[in-house]
């Protein structure tokens, strides 16, 4: 059988040979027609070159993005409007215990329990509703393995912009967060030996409190015994030196709650307010501010509540104190000074805490907040490195520390609550 340009050839060398049997306009007419033909002849065969080359292009194309699929150590699948997956990595088929030709086709009710698979239709229901990404973090089992994976939900549109699906990029996490969970093990329990380092101290601070309301109620005891001997002993005296007990009493026991807070392990998040803590902490270092006759100077314009753990962030501000008062311990100045100020800075406040002792110096202030390093002869180097991890990694803000020619100033930023 002829094909077509058997055919035109054959039709083009009659007409060659037989003009005297046509009319002119006849063969004028014909032979345009069969020249259109052998133009079209040559579009045809210009175009199936040119569809060979362009479907052996998109093959290599597509092979390219799967081999790219492939090589990433996340697992990569997509999904159409009705949740049907239609394209998967090898990664995703090492989850699923499947290969794609066995998962094509099929939804998350064919693979996982109906709670499951529900929960998962609504995720992905979400994404094509709202046609906008979302990401986050879950527990999954797969393939008989309970693994912690973070996903990636991007919605999938054509070249005309209409949505045909999703893609999604799941990425096992499990080792991460295994090692950041035993990261903030550790941290607690630094956090606690730092704590028990500064009991030695604290102690100290309660004896130093209570030295001078002890020797008072003891004069109040003498004085109503004295009273008694002398028959001058009236129900009026009685409640004045009761009410004078209680009061020193009550603030013997104040002090004793505060210690409390500073050793508690609550871990409750919950709003609280500076301004309270400063208070606590004042009255837990003052023996040591009077003793080396440190003027302590507190600044703050209303009220500033932050959201946190507070007895840890009690644990901060003690930290700072006690090493601003610690600088000024041998200082030879006249005036030794410690000032704590807040200033507002839109959403956030800043919390100064300053001194005017000798100084950091410089080649010590990268390490300043590294575990382990300390300036004092007999410290642990851990009360910064502490106040960092509670400042920035339990309450999302920031600690930083510069060197002044007169001083230091720890700088605390936090989110203010409005």
């Amino acid at each position: 059988m002829l094909n077509d340009t058997e055919k035109y050839h054959r039709i083009k060398s009659y007409l060659e040979n037989n003009q005297a049997k046509f009319s002119k306009e006849f063969y004028r007419d014909f032979y345009e027609i069969l020249q259109n033909c052998e133009t079209l002849q040559k579009e045809k065969r210009f175009l199936h070159v040119k569809l060979q080359t362009t479907q052996s292009e998109l093959l290599q194309k597509q092979e390219l993005l799967k081999n790219v699929e492939n090589s990433m150590d996340s697992a990569v699948f997509y999904k159409d409007l009705q949740h049907r997956y239609i394209g998967c990595n090898q990664v995703f088929e090492y989850y699923m215990g499947y290969e794609e030709k066995e998962i094509l086709g099929k939804t998350d009710f064919d693979f996982f329990p109906e709670e499951d698979a529900k929960k998962f239709y609504e995720i992905n229901e979400k994404v094509i509703q709202t046609q906008s990404k979302l990401h986050y973090k879950e527990w999954v089992k797969l393939n008989g393995k309970e693994i912690y994976i973070f996903l990636s939900k991007t919605p999938l549109f054509d070249k005309q912009k209409k949505l045909i699906g999703i893609v999604t990029i799941a990425r096992d996490i499990t080792h991460e967060y295994e090692m950041q969970r035993d990261i903030e093990r550790k941290n607690i329990m630094l956090i606690q030996q730092n704590k028990l380092v500064s009991m030695g101290e604290m102690i100290a601070n309660i004896a130093h409190q209570w030295r001078q309301p002890l020797n008072t109620l003891g004069l109040l005891i003498q004085k109503m015994g004295l009273l008694y001997k002398m028959k001058k002993l009236n129900e009026k005296e009685i409640d004045q030196e009761i009410n004078s007990a209680m009061s020193l009493m009550q603030k013997m026991s104040e002090t004793i709650d505060d210690f409390r807070f500073f050793f508690s392990n609550e871990k409750v998040l919950e709003p609280f307010l500076l301004e309270e803590i400063f208070e606590k902490v004042y009255s837990i270092v003052y023996p040591n501010l009077n003793e080396y006759k440190i003027e302590y100077s507190f600044q703050s314009r209303g009220l500033h509540y932050v959201f946190g753990q507070k007895n840890e962030f009690f644990h901060v501000i003690v930290n700072l104190i006690s090493n601003a008062i610690d600088a000024l311990k041998e200082s030879t100045k006249n005036k030794k000074i410690i000032e704590v100020s807040f200033t507002d800075d839109s959403d956030d406040i800043i919390i100064k805490i300053y001194d005017n002792g000798p100084g950091i110096p410089k080649e010590k202030m990268e390490k300043i907040f590294e575990p382990y390093f300390t300036m004092k002869q007999e410290g642990t180097g851990l009360g910064l490195y502490i106040s960092k991890i509670i400042i920035q990694e339990h309450m999302h803000g920031k600690l930083t520390v510069s060197c002044e020619s007169c001083g230091t100033s720890f700088y605390i930023r936090l989110k203010r609550l409005s």
